[in-house]
């Protein structure tokens, strides 16, 4: 049986104590649980999951002032959470975090990976999930809010919209943070980097997220040559290194404007894009929006 420590279902009288974590709803459809509770983080909490399955947790609201993620692969995440974001955690992956802050939300979804192969008679179960930490996915934000509504209520077509909506989360969950299915013949992967390098490289680049960062820089930082670098790289942290600069270019940038008042250029030269076009094409592509619409929290459509 899957343990999830973090999980409880308390009497409907409970008031929220410090450190416990209170499930508001809970749903269970093929292939997905879904839990959204509420935890008085004001005194320093620990949050460790073991599953089997794949898990995803969606940060929804309530400050985080501070939070320590063990992620293997995820790299490291300097600010504080923002509502939206998700932690991919792989089934069996180990994940622990340390947090520090006040009351706050989060929802889980479990994915059975088996179920996929059940939806699609293949093998896509077998697709590689890359572990992720701090990953803003404003689809599954919305989504995961309108499945909380629906789980609350009780007839008979907001069950079944309900359960679609379930399923809609499961194959986005997928398309979304699966990588391609493996090959029937492939040549051998590259070697792992150390947990010591690959945590090394994710405060490298969260330090130098202002300055131009080339591929001799990043191996010169892991003490390899580039060569043999970009394959272990590819194979630690499951993206190219332009990619996962980008990833945290886009973070640093939504965190500003979420959280100052800095001029959107200002933002972009700061985090590394070479302008505010730059930035807001970024923006778009990968949220969605532009930044000036993230910024007035135009973030979830209606």
């Amino acid at each position: 049986m899957p343990h999830v420590l973090s999980k409880s279902t308390p009497p409907p009288d409970e008031t929220l104590q410090a450190g416990r974590p209170v499930t508001l709803c809970a749903g269970r459809w093929p292939g997905v649980e879904f839990f959204v509770k509420t935890q008085d983080i004001s005194r320093l909490t620990t949050w460790t999951i073991t599953d089997s399955r794949h898990t995803a947790i969606v940060h929804l609201d309530g400050p985080i002032h501070r939070l320590e993620t063990e992620l293997l692969g995820a790299g490291r995440a300097w600010e504080p959470p923002m509502p939206g974001e998700v932690w991919v955690v792989p089934g069996r992956a180990r994940y622990a975090s340390l947090a520090h802050g006040r009351t706050v939300r989060y929802a889980e979804l479990f994915f059975d990976r088996e179920h996929l192969a059940r939806m699609t008679g293949a093998s896509e179960a077998l697709r590689p999930v890359r572990p992720l930490a701090g990953h803003y996915d404003r689809f599954l934000h919305s989504a995961v809010e309108r499945l909380r509504q629906l789980t609350d209520r009780r007839e008979d077509m907001a069950r079944l919209a309900a359960e679609c909506l379930s399923q809609t989360l499961y194959t986005h969950f997928f398309l979304q943070f699966a990588g391609d299915a493996a090959p029937a013949r492939r040549r051998r992967p590259a070697p792992q980097l150390p947990e010591e390098t690959m945590r090394r490289l994710s405060d490298y680049v969260e330090a130098n997220l202002g300055q131009p960062m080339t591929l001799a820089d990043l191996a010169f930082a892991a003490g390899m040559r580039p060569q043999p670098f970009l394959p272990a790289f590819r194979t630690s942290f499951g993206t190219t290194p332009a990619q996962f600069i980008i990833e945290r270019r886009l973070r640093r940038a939504r965190w500003l404007l979420r959280n100052t008042t800095l001029d959107i250029t200002r933002i972009a030269l700061d985090t590394g894009f070479s302008s505010h076009a730059h930035l807001t094409t970024a923006f778009r592509t990968r949220l969605g929006v532009p930044p000036k619409e993230f910024r007035a929290g135009l973030t979830l459509p209606e």
